[in-house]
């Protein structure tokens, strides 16, 4: 039987994971956080560099989080503008219910 599009999705992502984990138990994790070609260099601003990532990383998972609750909470008015302005109605029904 044909595997659904999900569980092909499953498949590589656990092939995925699996293969990082091999990499890290066989060498750790240090090399996952070292600098690539060509901002390996000079090799003692290495750990500058690193760092400096991984508070890119940071910020800009915080930028992301911001804007979802900005766009939650434009949500949210838009709603409450259609439903208590307009008097439209928003009804959510269970996915095969007549």
């Amino acid at each position: 039987m044909a595997a659904s599009w999900l569980d092909l999705i499953r498949e590589q992502v656990l092939g995925a994971g699996s293969a990082l984990l091999a990499q890290v138990r066989e060498h750790g994790v240090m090399p996952l956080l070292q600098p690539v070609a060509p901002y390996d260099r000079p090799s003692f601003l290495a750990p500058a560099v690193a760092v400096g990532g991984l508070l890119g990383i940071l910020l800009l998972s915080g930028m992301a989080v911001t804007a979802l609750g900005s766009l939650t909470l434009a949500l949210f008015g838009l709603y409450l503008l259609l439903v208590e302005v307009f008097g439209l109605q928003v009804e959510l029904r269970p996915f095969g219910a007549r």
